[in-house]
This record gives structure tokens, sequence and C-alpha cells, in this order.
């Protein structure tokens, strides 16, 4: 056992995912969207060496003909 040099993992991919509340706070929901981003990064039963970051949508901006908000996706209006 002396002879093992363990050594750090590599990075992770990152991959945020931005998710409106209603989706964050329901399991069902959550774990659809996993499955799917999953499936969209070419393997459908695992995320090894990603690390995926679920982001709630809090940010809004609202239209000042119709006084609507609307959510920011990833940051973009």
């Amino acid at each position: 056992m002396s002879d093992l040099n363990p050594q750090p993992l590599p990075p992770g991919e990152r991959i945020r995912i931005y998710v409106s509340p209603d989706i964050t706070f329901d399991l069902k929901k959550m774990n659809k969207v996993t499955a799917n981003i999953l499936n969209k990064l070419g393997c459908g039963g695992c995320h090894s060496g990603r690390i995926l970051e679920f982001q709630a949508i809090s940010e809004f901006v609202v239209n000042p003909q119709t006084l609507e908000p609307r959510e920011i996706l990833g940051g973009n209006f």
C-alpha cells in the first residue's frame, strides 16, 4: 500500500442548467430534466466527469409597454 500515490481527480466539465422555480422544487420534474440533459450529453445513464450545476431562475426583466416580467435565461434578455 505504501506504493500508492493518490492524485486529485481532474476538474470536471461544468454544465450549467437554468430552471424555473416550479421545476426546481419538484423532484419528478428535476429527475426528468436531469435525464434529458444526460441524454443530450450523450450518456443517459451517468454524468461521470461532468458537474451538473442547476441554477434557479430568479432574475426578470420587465417589458415597459406591457409591464409583464420575463425570466432572464442565462443572463440574456
